[in-house]
Formats: C-alpha cells, sequence, structure tokens
C-alpha cells in the first residue's frame, strides 16, 4: 500500500463525510464502482488523474490539497469557482465581479 494512496484515501473519505456524501453517491459521480471507491479510501488502491481532477472539482479543493501535506486552503484560499469565473470572464464582466465583491465588502463592514 503506498503512503501517497492512503493520504488521498483519507483526505477523500474526510471530504466525502463533510459534504454528507456516501460512497455510493461519490462512486456515481465518478463513474467508478462503490468497490473500487472503497479501496481507493482506505488507500489500496488509486484513482486515474482525471477521476482525481473531477474530485477537486465536486469537492472545491486543489490537486495540491490532495496529494501534498498542505491544509485545505493553504496554498489557494480562493475557492476554485471565483478562480474560474475571473478565467473565463471578459473584460466586462470581471469588472462586474469586482464591484460585486467592492460591494460585499462595503456591506460587511458596515457597523451593526
Amino acid at each position: 500500500m503506498s503512503e501517497l494512496n492512503l493520504k488521498i484515501g483519507k483526505k477523500i473519505a474526510s471530504l466525502r463525510k463533510e459534504q454528507k456524501m456516501t460512497q455510493e453517491q461519490l462512486a456515481e459521480k465518478l463513474d467508478i464502482s462503490v468497490k473500487h471507491c472503497s479501496s481507493v479510501e482506505r488507500g489500496l488502491s488509486s484513482l486515474s488523474l482525471e477521476k482525481l481532477i473531477l474530485v477537486c472539482e465536486l469537492f472545491d479543493v486543489s490537486l495540491d490539497y490532495l496529494v501534498r501535506d498542505q491544509s485545505y486552503g493553504e496554498l489557494n484560499p480562493v475557492p476554485s469557482i471565483c478562480v474560474s469565473l475571473f478565467r473565463n470572464a471578459d473584460e466586462k464582466e470581471r469588472r462586474l465581479l469586482k464591484e460585486y465583491l467592492s460591494l460585499y465588502n462595503k456591506i460587511k463592514n458596515q457597523p451593526k
């Protein structure tokens, strides 16, 4: 059993449980068998890179989080949805996103 497989499996199991998702549900989303999903979570087998990327998208974590020892958000505290929105936006959409964030910040910092 590979140390890396064990580490990745434990993180996947933890993320799945945080989302109150069953192994059956995760296996369906990954298009793998429940037996394989269980084996991955126990570190006995591994997922393809394609499936690991899908896991990252499902749980909004980075690949670095799954394969390295950093804690969640340590490398990139910005959720991937935000990165994706900015990356795929044209200039006008980026300005709007920045305005929304600026408004949010003003509202958040108003005295209560």
